[in-house]
């Protein structure tokens, strides 16, 4: 009986025990066991986030799954945390990996290959050209393609149309592998619509990463059914066919002496490395690399683009101060380039205007502890994912003057210069991990608005309000709505 007792009493413990939050932790929701915090609510998650924040203060968790999850909702502390060793690392994520062990490229990996992709990217951006005028030519000539498919459907109610995302896929290859494609171009077309259904099949990745016991549970079709493991792995194989044909086409062609690209510097790095016993090149590291250029830098340039004309349609007083500028500094025909930028500081302040506004990456990208460590007071332990409630710092009333509404002027100080950075701004990440494609995104950006807004004026459509709602049914983008839009040809 004493036994008995004695065991029931030690289930007892073992089950308070799991369902206890342990000391120390930041505060917030704690949930079940395997299942964690599961809301019974019509609540977006951005709304539950806010909701805890009102509750909690700037650092809150919530336990998703097996997963803890932090969340940071305060600028500065974003700043400490992410500038720390501690939170360098990505998770070890499906969602970030793709069934790729161990994980490569530049967006995901950690450690080293981090550090040495990084490295590496960043040189070669700058040496092909970003932030500089010897990429500005590609881009004027994708933002002059772009150009005439707005042409084709000016007057007409109609969604942006597609062969944006064609031409800012076509800049990333000319700087990778020194080529573009045509617009009609079936494999382009292909590959377009692969970026696309990467984003939308990757959510089913988050049963694996937040209820891995799943895994264990159900039958093992089952399982792969829920988390679209097939279609994944068909993306994989398109992407790895599409990128290990245009390596091995650059290898037979490659001159040592004359490097044409991203592609030719890789494996020149590759071969100048190749008896050392810290290399961490190799064919496969080359097309995850390329992979995260792709990835991160077509679908939100593509996406910030969409956003800026919609917030210009829904702010005609802006686009009317825009176009004015515009006006001011190009003469009718003529192209911008970088040294114009200086010229242009109201659209240097639309486009940061924009950026803050529609919080694109609306968590930023997470970061997870690599060891028992403290932040805000609280104990982090390894393995906590840490996520930055970006939507909410750049509306955050603490920074912002009236965040609700669309002012570039609040980029500007009072000679009307452009002010570049604010506290309470973070779009490209902040700390050791922030983009290394800002300025090659920025010069994209600035050619392809003036580009379109020194020909065209837009509008929404006869009594039809724009729609600057974000669609959140993914969790990692503020992605913008399919607005109906009218472009109309200038007469200047």
């Amino acid at each position: 009986m004493l036994v008995e007792a004695l065991l029931f009493g030690a289930l007892i413990f073992l089950l308070w025990q799991s369902f206890r939050k342990p000391p120390g932790l930041p505060p917030g929701r704690w949930g079940l066991p395997l299942v964690g915090y599961i809301p019974l609510t019509s609540k977006s998650m951005e709304e539950q986030i806010q909701d805890l924040r009102k509750q909690h203060g700037d650092i809150f968790l919530w336990k998703m799954g097996t997963q803890l999850m932090v969340f940071l909702h305060d600028y500065k502390l974003v700043k400490e945390a992410f500038s720390r060793t501690e939170f360098t690392n990505r998770p070890d994520w499906e969602t970030f990996k793709f069934f790729e062990d161990p994980i490569k490229g530049i967006a995901s990996s950690n450690g080293l290959l981090w550090h040495n992709n990084r490295r590496f990217t960043l040189r070669q951006l700058r040496d092909l050209g970003m932030g500089k005028s010897k990429l500005v030519e590609a881009i004027q000539h994708q933002a002059l393609q772009f150009r005439k498919s707005i042409a084709k459907q000016a007057g007409k109610a109609a969604p942006i149309p597609h062969d944006l995302h064609v031409a800012v896929v076509n800049v990333i290859w000319q700087m990778v592998a020194s080529k573009q494609f045509d617009a009609e171009d079936p494999k382009l077309k292909k590959f377009v619509k692969l970026m696309k259904d990467i984003l939308i099949t990757s959510n089913r990745l988050a049963f694996k990463d937040f209820f891995p016991w799943l895994e264990y549970l159900m039958p093992a079709f089952l399982f792969k059914i829920l988390i679209k493991y097939s279609d994944v792995m068909a993306i994989n194989e398109a992407f790895y066919t599409y990128f290990y044909e245009e390596i091995e086409r650059h290898r037979a062609t490659l001159d040592p002496d004359n490097p044409r690209d991203l592609m030719d510097g890789y494996l020149l790095e590759m071969e100048e490395r190749k008896d050392d016993p810290k290399t961490t090149c190799s064919d496969q590291d080359l097309v995850a690399v390329l992979f995260d250029l792709f990835f991160a830098g077509s679908e939100t340039t593509t996406n910030t683009i969409i956003w800026a004309s919609d917030y210009l349609a829904a702010n005609p007083n802006v686009q009317q101060k825009l176009q004015a500028e515009i006006d001011a500094v190009l003469p009718k025909g003529v192209l911008a380039t970088l040294a114009d930028k200086p010229k242009m500081p109201y659209l240097e302040a639309v486009v940061n205007e924009v950026l803050r506004a529609s919080s694109l990456v609306n968590f930023g990208v997470q970061h997870v502890a690599n060891t028992n460590t403290e932040l805000g007071g609280y104990t982090i332990p390894k393995g906590t994912v840490l996520s930055s409630s970006v939507f909410a710092i750049q509306s955050d009333s603490r920074y912002w003057n009236q965040p609700e509404k669309f002012m570039p002027e609040r980029w500007l100080d009072e000679s009307g210069k452009f002010v570049s950075k604010k506290e309470g701004f973070l779009p490209f990440g902040v700390g050791k991990r922030t983009c290394p494609g800002e300025s090659l995104a920025r010069m994209e950006l600035f050619v392809f608005l003036t580009t379109i807004f020194q020909s065209f004026s837009v509008a929404p459509p006869p009594g039809k309000p724009v729609n600057l709602t974000p669609d959140v049914s993914g969790f990692f983008m503020h992605l913008p709505q399919f607005n109906d839009l009218v472009f109309t040809t200038r007469q200047q």
